[in-house]
This record gives structure tokens, C-alpha cells and sequence, in this order.
């Protein structure tokens, strides 16, 4: 018989987090890994809950999250019906920069294009 599943190894796990509105929360392995208990989750929960409510929408599919020194990636939707969010936590396994944001230096925010330069991303 052949088994499927390695019980020494940590798996994404789903927990419901109550802070001002309900949250269905999935956590990757890695999150589970470096969180081990619910409260160290739920602390998690909690800042990233902060940073959801500076952000006006219902629907935020992708989110950096620093905490405790580790970055991590973040997608969350607010269900109408079922009264509650629902969050990815993944933690970041690196970073790459793309590219560079240009941002006028005028009080406008007007450009020309002769201010742009051609940048080449690897």
C-alpha cells in the first residue's frame, strides 16, 4: 500500500479568525511552518487585517505584507453573503525588482515625454 500523504509534513491549513468582521483564512505550509499556533496566526491575521482597512475596495488580489522581518503575500475578498473575508497568507519565498516607477517632480503630476529613458528589465 502505498501512502499518500507524508504526516511529518506541514500542510496548508484553513481556520476561521474573528477581529471586526469573520475571516476565512487559508495559510500556506510556510506560514503554518514559521506560525505555529492559532494566536501567532491570528496575530498575523490582525496586521494584515490593519493594512486591509486602509485599502477601499472588496477585492484585493494581490498584497505585501512586512511582518516580524518577513514578507508576506497576500490576497483577500469580502463576501456580501456569507458576512466574511476571505484571505491567502503565503509567505514570500523572494523578490525580484521589475522595474522602476517614474514620478514627476512637479506639484501637478504633469510629464513629458522627452523625461523618459529606456530602461531595459532582466
Amino acid at each position: 500500500m502505498s501512502e499518500t500523504h507524508n504526516a511529518d509534513d506541514v500542510c496548508p491549513i484553513i481556520e476561521k479568525h474573528k477581529r471586526n468582521k469573520s475571516a476565512k483564512v487559508w495559510f500556506s505550509g510556510a506560514v503554518v511552518r514559521a506560525f505555529k499556533t492559532y494566536d501567532e496566526r491570528a496575530s498575523l491575521v490582525g496586521a494584515l487585517g490593519d493594512e486591509i482597512s486602509q485599502i477601499p475596495s472588496d477585492y484585493i488580489p494581490y498584497l505585501l505584507l512586512d511582518y516580524r522581518q518577513m514578507t508576506f503575500v497576500c490576497a483577500t475578498l469580502w463576501s456580501e453573503e456569507e458576512d466574511t473575508f476571505f484571505m491567502e497568507v503565503d509567505l514570500a519565498a523572494g523578490a525580484v525588482q521589475v522595474g522602476e516607477v517614474f514620478a514627476p517632480a512637479n506639484e501637478n503630476n504633469e510629464f513629458d515625454e522627452e523625461d523618459f529613458e529606456p530602461v531595459t528589465v532582466n
